[in-house]
């Protein structure tokens, strides 16, 4: 356990950027050979693996991880990010033995943890920096609620709110379980890789159903209803959002998610926004006419043979 060793299996079996190479393995000799750090990250990594349940509120896993990862920052002199990143994917080798011992796949493995090569290439166009800006997001993957199935992500959850609602007759209770959706930036979202990850989920989840259809749910900036009036219908974003029953959105006064369209950039003035593709042009134009973004929440069902919204 934290090894260069399995650094570069890791490297390797996600076939991480070249140019981030050099850097990560420079970077995790000087964590693992500074006095100290070792029992800092298995201090950590004990919490990490802490099951909490599905009933947790976001974020509250990575909290008490926190002063390890600032400590660890502070000993090494290596920035945050980075840290973060390193702590995560060299622990990946103990949730690598969890998925074994349950009887999953090397192969679900592999898919499932490549989101921290998804981040980690997403930290670099935003800041520039080879490691994870989002650290908090990750103890339901190694607690095994989260899974890649396909193009999209999948978890178990409970129906959150007040309000009942109906889809083609059937109707989801608060406390429900419902199937929770994440769509990692890897790739187009098309129809059919969304079509075949629903199907995928369907018979990876099949057995916990007792019969039941599958209820999808997701809550996204994907799913604001107005992006059909910010973006054009032909584009697949737009598209996913017809897969749903859209059943609550709401605006906001700041674009949170301005920095997944503009990267690096997303700290600008509107008005020097990049326009180089067709989502940047369209989403600043209707930020230069003073118009809000926000989100969206929906749901579908799928019983393995039709699916309903």
């Amino acid at each position: 356990m934290y090894t260069l060793d399995y650094l570069n299996c890791f490297i390797e079996n996600l076939d991480l950027p070249e140019a981030s190479r050099a850097s990560l393995r420079e970077n995790c000799e000087t964590l693992v050979t500074t006095p100290g750090a070792i029992d800092e990250l298995v201090s950590a990594e004990t919490l990490l693996f802490k099951d909490y349940g599905i009933d947790g509120a976001y974020g509250a896993e990575w909290k008490p991880i926190v002063p390890h990862m600032d400590a660890l920052s502070e000993r090494t002199g290596l920035h945050r990010h980075v840290v973060d990143f390193l702590f995560l994917a060299l622990a990946s080798e103990r949730l690598r033995e969890n998925y074994r011992a349950a009887g999953l796949t090397d192969e679900l493995f592999w898919d499932t943890i490549a989101d921290l090569k998804f981040k980690l290439i997403e930290c670099h166009d935003v800041y520039g920096i080879w490691g994870t800006f989002v650290a908090s997001w990750y103890p339901w993957f190694y607690t095994m609620h989260r899974f890649k199935l396909g193009r999209l992500q999948y978890e178990a959850v409970h129906f959150s709110g007040d309000t009942p609602v109906t889809v083609g007759g059937y109707t989801v209770k608060p406390g429900d379980t419902v199937y929770n959706m994440h769509i990692p930036s890897c790739g187009s979202l098309n129809r059919a890789v969304r079509i075949e990850s629903y199907k995928k989920a369907y018979e990876f989840y099949k057995k916990d159903l007792d019969g039941k259809p599958m209820v999808f749910r997701c809550h996204s900036w994907l799913l604001f209803p107005k992006n059909r009036e910010i973006l054009p219908e032909t584009l697949n974003m737009v598209d996913f959002i017809g897969d749903f029953y859209i059943y609550d959105s709401e605006e906001y006064d700041v674009f949170h998610d301005k920095w997944r369209v503009f990267a690096k950039d997303f700290e600008k003035p509107n008005s020097e926004l990049p326009e180089d593709t067709t989502q940047r042009r369209c989403f600043k134009k209707w930020l230069l006419d003073g118009k809000k973004t926000g989100a969206g929440a929906g749901i579908f069902i799928y019983d393995g043979e039709k699916f309903t919204k």
